[in-house]
């Protein structure tokens, strides 16, 4: 699945969801990590990331 964000500079960058390892807030966003170690930091909320990744999650749940 491929999904479009914003990184912390305010740049556009589309993602592949299938190659993020792992996610989790940061200080301004969420930072991202991807399988092979790059990371990336994000302006999206964690939980704007999270209900992309699994658009069944309700909020609070």
């Amino acid at each position: 699945m491929i999904a479009e964000f914003t990184l912390a500079d305010g740049n556009p960058v589309t993602i592949n969801m299938d190659q993020i390892d792992y996610f989790q807030p940061c200080d301004d966003g969420t930072l991202v990590v991807f399988a092979d170690g790059r990371k990336l930091e994000l302006q999206e909320s964690y939980d704007t990331v999270a209900e992309v990744l699994n658009p069944e999650r309700q909020a609070g749940c």
